[in-house]
């Protein structure tokens, strides 16, 4: 059960990466960003595509080492580690941006991810 979980938050947050850099690119956000001095702008949209792609590429390995932590239990500590990070992103994302749902969703997907694995055998 705790493996079908994690592989449903993981896949979540995959697609929530990419939403977060799809959006980067909207009218919305991107609408905002004139006003500001060229190389902010170029800041913004580096550590926006980045933070999508930090999703992505958690949610895929966390996948991938669900899949194969059971049977190689040297993977648990690169799961854990990866599950962390995830972690802290999904706790930060709020905290600083607490009237946006996708940072909440980006915090409802990798937190519990965490809790679920930590105690994993």
């Amino acid at each position: 059960m705790k493996n079908k979980i994690t592989n449903v938050l993981a896949i979540g947050t995959s697609i929530i990466g990419l939403l977060h850099i799809i959006a980067t690119y909207t009218p919305v956000i991107a609408g905002k960003l004139t006003t500001l001095d060229s190389s902010v702008q170029h800041a913004f949209l580096y550590m926006s595509l980045m933070c999508g792609a930090l999703l992505i590429l958690g949610g895929i390995v966390t996948k991938f080492l669900n899949k194969y932590v059971d049977e190689y239990k040297f993977l648990k500590s690169p799961l854990i580690i990866t599950l962390v990070v995830l972690a802290i992103d999904g706790i930060l994302a709020p905290c600083f941006m607490p009237k946006n749902p996708c940072s909440w969703a980006v915090f409802l997907l990798t937190l519990p991810m965490l809790l679920i694995n930590i105690k994993r055998k």
